[in-house]
């Protein structure tokens, strides 16, 4: 299968897990309320340039004009999108509907110089069988929040496929930004294409700090809403940045919506404000942001807060 990681000598295993959930700025629900993804990355050694392809993603990387791999990534991700009000067990036919996801992830990313290209592939399933229902309820029981009630109108088990193609350019503003302190500005450009989400849009990430050139491919990961940049190596950054999509269609929402999905309109317009702090120790490195996204649905015009945390270690 194509996320089964094919044996490299010069390159450097990690372990990532990221948790982004509404209760870090003490809200429940509405829009985007939960991800959680566990990634295994793998990245080129000091003075080596590449690392082998996940095959099947190696194979077809290069018809989409994706170069040998800089870093690739497989992951396994959940997320969850609920209404404003989670204590209505018949949620507003107007607000945004129930929608659970879990899926396997794989990608790669190609450097050469300053300019990175993106490659990513999604396999899973929507509705009850991704289980953001009991993660959802785990979650709430532990930190003392509502328990959910509307879970029962998500509808069905669907398939859920994805594919993503990115381009990701590094301008460096001040300094060398390895070493010594500096800064620069990561710009992306490109679309996302499934039946989860369908999306065409950019992004402008500001850094300042340290171990920037080294960090630049594990700055590009989108596997949840607004992935935050991972540090390799030591050192520390600061960022901020805005993320802005042309939805579209998103599951549950407008022309994708099943039948218990109500009528929601879908904002075609989305947009993800960050700002953050990484930091690398000798085993492990640490990202951390709080992030405000737009809303899916017309019928409200109230932004979604939630915070993103992001660890890593050697593997």
């Amino acid at each position: 299968m194509f996320f089964i990681p094919a044996h490299a000598g010069a390159e450097e295993s990690r372990l990532s897990l990221v948790v982004q959930n509404d209760v870090f700025v003490g809200t429940d629900g509405g829009g985007y309320s939960s991800g959680i993804a566990l990634s295994h990355l793998r990245s080129v050694s000091p003075g080596e340039t590449a690392v082998a392809a996940l095959p099947v993603v190696g194979t077809v990387a290069p018809w989409l004009g994706v170069g040998p791999a800089t870093l690739t990534r497989f992951s396994l991700s959940q997320i969850m999108v609920t209404p404003r009000d989670i204590s209505r067990k018949e949620p507003d036919p107007t607000d945004v509907p129930y929608v659970g996801a879990l899926w396997f992830g794989a990608g790669q990313v190609s450097v050469r110089d300053d300019v990175a290209d993106i490659l990513g592939f999604r396999l899973g399933v929507m509705g009850p069988a991704a289980g953001a229902r009991r993660s959802q309820t785990l979650i709430h029981r532990l930190v003392g929040s509502d328990r959910p009630q509307g879970w029962d109108s998500q509808g069905p088990t669907r398939l859920l496929v994805g594919v993503e193609r990115y381009r990701g350019w590094r301008l460096a503003l001040a300094g060398d930004g390895d070493e010594r302190p500096g800064a620069d500005a990561i710009v992306t450009a490109g679309a996302t294409l499934g039946n989860l989400q369908s999306s065409a849009g950019g992004s402008v990430m500001l850094r300042y700090g340290t171990g920037l050139q080294r960090s630049f491919p594990a700055s590009l990961g989108q596997e949840l809403r607004s992935g935050d940049p991972v540090l390799l190596g030591t050192g520390w950054f600061v960022y901020a940045g805005v993320h802005a999509d042309r939805l579209f269609s998103h599951a549950g929402i407008g022309s994708n919506r099943y039948a218990e999905s109500g009528k929601a309109q879908l904002r075609q317009a989305q947009n993800v404000v960050v700002a953050g702090l990484a930091y690398g120790f000798r085993r492990a490195s640490v990202s951390f942001s709080l992030q405000s996204a737009g809303p899916l649905v017309t019928s409200t015009d109230r932004r979604d807060p939630y915070g993103s945390l992001t660890c890593t270690i050697p593997w």
